[in-house]
């Protein structure tokens, strides 16, 4: 399927498990969500994910660089100064590894690791040590849902890797007629959602400032 359906798809179960009551919660699970439904196929050459992991893969080894300079040549060691915040640390290093493990799967041949059982828990488990179950649950509900779309078509995954085999349904055409139906129909329900949501949040606001 094409980045825009499985961005709409994973936003409708994100929110739909969710169910974020404020701005900052939805934009939160809006965006890992997004996050979750686009990294699979960051083994697609020139994807959206492969260009972005391929940049801040080279944002990530400039930042160590730099860490080393100040190391070495100005006795700054930023690694030390931020290890004491263990908050921070553990979000940094969580965010750090994120985006190795995301350049190594650009790596791989399209539909295999990234595409994989093993492959979702391994992406979920590198989150999970620097984000709580507001960042985990959206980005699994968009990984997954990607996965599951992506069994549609006629290309196959290889659900179980490192075993070669793939699984495909075989029903339609990644960018075919069923795909932009599919867009369609998810972009209706999310706009729906969205209304939902947007009332819920204004009456709070409402309250608050009547309370006021």
């Amino acid at each position: 399927m094409e980045k825009k359906t499985h961005v709409a798809c994973a936003n409708i179960i994100a929110i739909g498990l969710v169910k974020p009551n404020n701005i900052s919660s939805l934009l939160i699970t809006c965006g890992f969500a997004s996050l979750g439904g686009l990294l699979p196929d960051v083994d697609l050459k020139d994807s959206t994910t492969d260009r972005l992991f391929d940049r801040l893969m080279a944002s990530l080894i400039t930042v160590i660089a730099m860490n080393f300079f100040l190391k070495y040549f100005l006795d700054i060691d930023i690694y030390e100064k931020i290890k004491e915040l263990n908050i921070i640390f553990n979000y940094l290093i969580s965010v750090f590894i994120f985006i190795i493990m995301g350049y190594l799967g650009s790596k791989f041949s399209h539909r295999s690791f990234t595409h994989s059982i093993l492959g979702c828990f391994v992406y979920t488990l590198i989150l999970s040590y620097g984000f709580n179950n507001n960042i985990l649950i959206p980005f699994l509900c968009g990984y997954i849902s990607h996965i599951i779309l992506d069994l549609l078509n006629k290309k196959g995954v290889a659900l179980f890797y490192p075993s070669k085999y793939r699984f495909c349904l075989n029903l339609c055409e990644s960018n075919g007629k069923t795909n932009k139906l599919l867009f369609i129909i998810f972009s209706f329900i999310n706009i729906l959602l969205l209304i939902l949501i947007s009332t819920e949040i204004i009456w709070q606001i409402k309250k608050i400032v009547y309370n006021l």
